[in-house]
């Protein structure tokens, strides 16, 4: 059985695009898809950033006694555009007290992924 040239470069034209496909497969393994930081990471190496708090509901939810609130805040970062995130995280009674709507707050966000915010402490 001899293959005319037409064949010949059909075959190939498919073995590159299979090739590409499988690179391309590979890098967004790679890069594609960036390691979620925890609390902890973000809280040591994330960006610092003023909020105002827009929303407060508490979770009904309690560790070690200490009520978990639902903050959904408009951080304010010195580089870039305002976004608007949503923050669960257990606040001690006395600071929760003073959390209300228009509350400032001082944040730490992953620059990698805005959505990943955490409370630092109130601003008087």
């Amino acid at each position: 059985m001899e293959l005319t040239i037409i064949e010949i470069v059909g075959i190939l034209e498919g073995a590159i695009i299979v090739l590409i496909l499988l690179a391309a497969w590979k890098l967004f393994r790679m890069f594609g898809n960036p390691k979620k930081m925890t609390a902890e990471e973000i809280e040591k190496n994330g960006v610092l950033a003023e909020a105002i708090v827009l929303n407060v509901n508490e979770t009904g939810l309690y560790i070690n006694d200490l009520p978990q609130v639902k903050l959904q805040v408009q951080v304010q970062p010195d580089k870039g555009r305002n976004f608007v995130a949503e923050v669960q995280q257990v606040i001690p009674n006395a600071e929760k007290e003073p959390l209300h709507s228009g509350s400032r707050l001082m944040v730490k966000f992953d620059p990698g992924n805005r959505k990943e915010v955490i409370v630092l402490r109130a601003i008087s």
